[in-house]
């Protein structure tokens, strides 16, 4: 087959730009109530390995990047059974997240780049209080919220083949830390069952909404493309938070302390170039992201809510002149709040946790 540089070279890193930019941050909360804090490669990789007006010559430069998520999640899950009774009832928890994720990238060549990333976010969660008698008859609902810095990350990533003579396909790798410098004792007021005069309280927030996970942890990235025709490629991504702390004790805890868990995401599907003149590129994808129920090392113990989604993923990513702007709305499929490590000693089906039904995400990023 001829080689078609736009599909080798300027499809590769489009493609990896639209798919770093949209990938969460450590302090993610991807489905709601489950704390998915999985990170995937940290933004700032387009054009690696680019051509054109879009690389300098000899490849390195910096890149700044601003992008942004929501959610909101209100829909209840007990292993993959959706409990339909919550929201007809109105007791559901309920969040709203807003996060913003300012990066920066240095190019040191085609082959080789670092990123720092700072995440910010400001969050809600409403849920009821319930009086205490055989009705539990719901009195009314509360929101409790954070804002601020969550767990800054700094990650170094490398091509296995060069960029510049293997643009039909290749392999990038990514190793990071998160710091955390995220406040995990975010405190606020709850409404607590008295009889049918609910009094408040000052509690730690719940562990989906703390601005931190809790601990350090080390986060480990694979990416791949592949092209099967000119302006068509396949690629491939996973990522895995490994967090060797176990858990912590927050101020004033309702359920007593909190895991530090690991977390995961996966991706993978196809990027078609629809209009080359203006860069104009379509993504459709496959993803599942969660925590497990146990953690690869270190201890799994405190309370977690263990799960995750599996989406489809459409995308739209235009590139011109050193601006990358994109779109990525991940649309769940199924979800499974699985049974945690406290839930299988008691003997206990899963508690329900929320999940969201979509994630919006979308990015900016200038190289310089």
């Amino acid at each position: 087959m001829a080689s078609d540089p736009f599909s080798n070279r300027r499809l590769a890193a489009w493609m990896l730009a639209g798919l770093t930019l949209s990938l969460p941050s450590p302090n993610a909360v991807a489905q709601g109530c489950i704390a998915s804090r999985g990170t995937g490669m940290t933004p700032g990789h387009c054009d690696v390995h680019g051509s054109g007006e879009e690389s300098h010559a000899t490849g390195a430069g910096w890149q700044a990047t601003v992008g942004y998520r929501w959610l909101h999640s209100d829909r209840m899950f007990s292993g993959d059974v959706e409990q339909t009774q919550r929201q007809a009832e109105g007791s559901q928890e309920i969040n709203d997240s807003n996060f913003v994720d300012l990066g920066i990238t240095y190019v040191f060549n085609p082959r080789f780049s670092l990123t720092g990333t700072l995440p910010f976010s400001v969050q809600d969660r409403s849920q009821v209080v319930r009086a205490v008698n055989l009705q539990r008859t719901i009195l009314g609902r509360f929101h409790t919220s954070s804002a601020g810095l969550g767990d800054a990350r700094v990650e170094g990533n490398a091509w296995i083949l060069n960029p510049e003579t293997h643009m039909n396909g290749n392999v990038l790798l990514g190793l990071g830390v998160a710091a955390p410098t995220g406040d995990r004792d975010v405190q606020d007021n709850f409404k607590i069952p008295s009889g049918l005069n609910p009094k408040t309280q000052v509690h730690a927030v719940d562990q989906s909404i703390q601005l931190g996970n809790g601990g350090w942890g080390i986060t480990l990235d694979l990416y791949a493309y592949r092209q099967l025709i000119p302006r068509l490629n396949a690629f491939l991504n996973a990522s895995y938070t490994l967090t060797p702390d176990e858990k912590y004790s927050p101020t004033a805890s309702l359920v007593g302390d909190y895991s530090i868990a690991d977390s995961y995401l996966a991706r993978g599907g196809f990027e078609f170039v629809l209009w080359p003149r203006y860069s104009v590129v379509l993504s459709l994808g496959g993803r599942i992201d969660g925590v497990p129920i146990h953690d690869f090392v270190g201890g799994s113990e405190g309370f977690r809510r263990p799960g995750y989604s599996v989406s489809i993923e459409p995308g739209i990513n235009v590139m011109t002149k050193g601006w990358t702007v994109s779109v990525n709305t991940p649309i769940a499929l199924y979800r499974n709040r699985q049974q945690s490590l406290s839930e299988q000693a008691a003997g206990i089906a899963p508690i329900a946790a929320g999940f969201a039904d979509l994630i919006v995400t979308c990015s900016i990023s200038k190289r310089f």
